[in-house]
């Protein structure tokens, strides 16, 4: 017991400096690059956006009526094939494309550059920017960077504005959410979001497991191969499990409460909305998408 509680006095040190101290530091080391995201702070106030996450559910939505609309999509999206005439406004790339990704979300990043229209802005985090500067990407796109450090806690005071580094968001559509409030959206509307996770049958694939609104070569790997799975994903994510995933489930969704209760103080117009048929998201309204008003 005493041993126990000797390691979690040595850890306060590191929880206070990863979650208060390097969030600081780090905002000035790279203000050059977060500066950058003024030009986008409250630009689009008092309009709302629609963010539509990978799930099965958006293969049921014609999502062209959504194309005069400010939408955001997420990472793998530019696979689905409503991508075209949805015309998205913003691509959130959250996912880890760095040097020691797996090697085929390497190659999957050079790949945007090509498939992900000249129109859309990209929205990507600062790990990012070392890939991006290698390979000579989105030269012709309009790209922000977003820094995270740390994570969403009741214990310290967390930063959600985009000018600074903010907390390490736990999936892409919380990126996304963190992206449209600094850009002033004060109605948001979550498609695609079932976060049925724990829901699924977890084999020894795990992250590849989960169903998405398109088809790709990940659909149908051999998950009993593990020379095979690691091609695309990590080591760490071959030794998880369904308690860590329990752990990992439960952090997000308090990361989006606290986010919530933060952003709703800094805009208390804002209110956000999940319109995804049988989600387990319950922490904002449900809504049925039939049902929201001019589309």
């Amino acid at each position: 017991m005493l041993t126990n509680i000797t390691k979690k006095i040595k850890g306060v040190p590191s929880y206070f400096y990863r979650n208060y101290i390097a969030p600081q530091i780090y905002s000035v080391r790279d203000r050059g690059i977060l500066s950058k995201n003024l030009e986008i702070k409250n630009k689009h106030a008092g309009r709302r956006c629609f963010i539509i996450g990978g799930g099965p559910s958006i293969a049921n939505i014609n999502l062209s009526q959504l194309s005069r609309e400010y939408t955001f999509v997420v990472n793998e999206f530019e696979k689905n094939n409503q991508y075209s005439s949805l015309a998205p406004k913003f691509h959130i790339i959250a996912d880890n494309y760095n040097e020691n990704a797996p090697e085929y979300w390497r190659g999957r990043f050079q790949e945007k550059d090509r498939n992900i229209s000249t129109k859309t802005t990209i929205i990507t985090g600062i790990g990012a920017i070392p890939a991006i500067n290698k390979y000579g990407l989105f030269k012709n796109h309009r790209v922000y960077y977003i820094g995270t450090q740390g994570i969403f806690t009741n214990n310290l005071p967390f930063n959600i504005g985009l000018d600074r580094y903010v907390p390490n968001p736990k999936n892409s559509v919380l990126m996304c959410m963190l992206a449209a409030t600094w850009m002033g959206f004060d109605e948001i509307y979550l498609l695609g979001c079932e976060h049925s996770f724990l829901a699924q049958k977890l084999g020894p694939s795990k992250s590849l497991s989960w169903s998405h609104s398109y088809e790709d070569e990940t659909s149908n790997l051999d998950n009993a191969n593990i020379e095979v799975l690691k091609k695309y994903i990590s080591q760490k994510e071959l030794k998880s499990n369904y308690e860590l995933s329990m752990a990992n489930m439960l952090q997000l969704f308090c990361n989006y409460r606290l986010f919530y209760a933060k952003a709703r103080k800094t805009n208390p117009n804002l209110k956000i909305f999940n319109a995804t048929p049988n989600s387990f998201l319950d922490v904002f309204p449900m809504i049925n998408f039939e049902d929201i008003k001019g589309l």
